[in-house]
């Protein structure tokens, strides 16, 4: 490559970057949701000045709690201090359920609803500097000759290791499909964990998608015709 070849390569990857960057400005929240405390409660928070009533939904919660509301129109809520572990969230606003929290960008999907979550530490759930295994997703064809997708951890070395490894064959519950145990399970996370405490063996996991009707997570595929 001559060198002003090589100097154009460089500008159009820099202008790239800057393109890039450039897509997120003015996204950025100034309100702070969730707010992690000392004590481990948690603040959350939503701006929603003309609101009536707003509550929050979320599974360290028994039932919708209401929220209170501050003069300059932020609604807060703070939990009690809770156990380390996953949680996940959604918002009521004036009887709208399944509303998002808009400063907060970590969701996951479980089954066909979208929630907010935040983590409390040290959790299993959460990423640590730990190796980390790959996920991938394939296709395999049934007996039926149809093709169906699947998800599979392969533990971190595996690429370059001649060792024979155990495989384990996890499938989701009721409504779930193949991205269930990475997205909602965090199964990715749980195994590098517990592969690097020692309380596991390096391992493959085969997640497939068991649904009747879909052969693969929403947006993948078509429903099945009967």
């Amino acid at each position: 490559m001559n060198i002003r070849r090589y100097i154009l390569c460089v500008a159009m990857l820099c202008l790239a970057l800057v393109a890039v960057a450039q897509q997120n400005i003015g996204t950025q929240q100034s309100l702070l949701s969730p707010e992690i405390l000392s004590d481990n409660s948690v603040v959350l928070r939503l701006t929603a000045p003309k609101a009536q009533e707003v509550y929050v939904e979320g599974d360290f919660l028994s039932h919708p709690t209401p929220m209170y509301r501050r003069e300059d129109g932020v609604w807060e809520y703070r939990s009690e201090p809770l156990e380390p572990e996953l949680y996940m969230y959604s918002f009521t606003v004036d009887g709208m359920s399944g509303l998002h929290d808009t400063a907060n960008a970590y969701m996951l999907r479980d089954v066909g609803r979208h929630f907010n979550y935040f983590i409390i530490g040290p959790s299993p759930y959460a990423a640590s500097r730990v190796p980390h295994g790959t996920v991938s997703r394939t296709w395999a064809t049934t007996k039926s000759g149809t093709a169906r997708r699947m998800a599979i951890y392969t533990p971190a070395g595996y690429e370059c290791s001649t060792e024979y490894y155990p495989t384990l064959y996890l499938l989701h519950g009721m409504g779930g499909d193949e991205e269930a145990w990475l997205a909602t399970g965090r199964l990715a996370e749980i195994m590098d964990n517990l592969i690097a405490e020692g309380r596991a063996k390096p391992m493959i996991v085969v997640m497939t998608n068991g649904c009747t009707r879909h052969v693969a997570a929403p947006g993948y595929s078509e429903a099945i015709r009967q």
